[in-house]
């Protein structure tokens, strides 16, 4: 499935770079390139089926779907990188445990994030939920209807506020997890923190574009446009994880380590193409 690289090989366990020079040199943001790149690689046809057939099989398998397409993601989100945008590598399935191993690690920081978090959002959500029910009731017959609308399009507001600021929170984890492929790594707050510092702003706007995105094509095309949505926007979201990285760097960031490229222990092994 693969094109030939005009790339050669990559040298047998030599250390990747830390950083790709052009990779760094990204100043901003460049949304619609985030669709536009899926379909320069000759076998984005191929790319986007084994998507969509990922999540067809999510919805008979539970988790381990999503667990092997979460870890090519980061393959695409790597690949990018070394190859400073210009082409990603091919979803290539005789590679499935490295791409299952790859995800399990960005998946749990996701999950457990998700359990901290949840208690506390859930508790603010009840409490605004009912304080708007009591504000309604004490109202009356006439006002009441309407202060339990006004309360719970606030309670609705205040969620998904708390929900982007969770989203902010755990970008820098889950980049961190699928690229350096160690689980202990994402948890080094202090490099989160810097992330954060710098990368706030574009980690919210990334967000809320395929949201709305999404959300826009699938309203005008009464739901149709989720079917080819589905697929793509995994891909999507793979380049503005790259993008983020790229611009973090690009502002003084840390760079993440990566694993060595080739295992010296598997002589036979073939690199991704890209």
């Amino acid at each position: 499935m693969s094109q030939p690289s005009s790339i050669g090989p990559f040298p047998a366990a030599a250390p990747k770079p830390a950083v790709a020079s052009a990779a760094a040199g990204q100043a901003q943001l460049e949304y619609l390139r985030s669709f536009q790149y899926i379909f320069e690689n000759p076998n984005w046809i191929m790319n986007l089926v084994w998507a969509f057939l990922c999540q067809l099989a999510g919805g008979v398998i539970p988790v381990l779907p999503g667990l092997v397409f979460m870890g090519y993601q980061f393959e695409v989100v790597e690949g990018l990188h070394l190859e400073s945008g210009r082409r990603y590598p091919d979803f290539d399935l005789n590679r499935f445990m490295d791409y299952l191993t790859r995800g399990i690690w960005p998946f749990l920081v996701t999950l457990i994030v998700a359990m901290v978090l949840a208690p506390f959002f859930a508790g603010i959500g009840l409490v605004l939920v009912f304080g708007s029910i009591a504000i309604g009731a004490s109202g009356g017959q006439d006002a009441g209807p309407f202060l339990i609308v006004i309360g719970l399009v606030l309670t609705t507001a205040v969620m998904m506020g708390l929900g982007a600021l969770a989203s902010i929170l755990v970008t820098p984890m889950i980049i961190r997890a699928g690229l350096s492929q160690d689980f202990a790594a994402a948890f080094d707050f202090g490099w989160a923190k810097d992330f954060m510092a710098k990368m706030w702003m574009e980690t919210l706007l990334s967000m809320l574009f395929l949201l709305f995105s999404a959300l826009g094509l699938a309203i005008v095309t009464c739901g149709a446009a989720l079917i080819v949505l589905g697929p793509i926007m995994p891909f999507a979201s793979s380049h503005f994880y790259y993008q983020l990285y790229s611009i973090y760097l690009s502002r003084g960031g840390t760079p993440i380590p990566l694993k060595p490229r080739v295992p010296a222990a598997s002589p036979g092994y073939a690199p991704p193409q890209y």
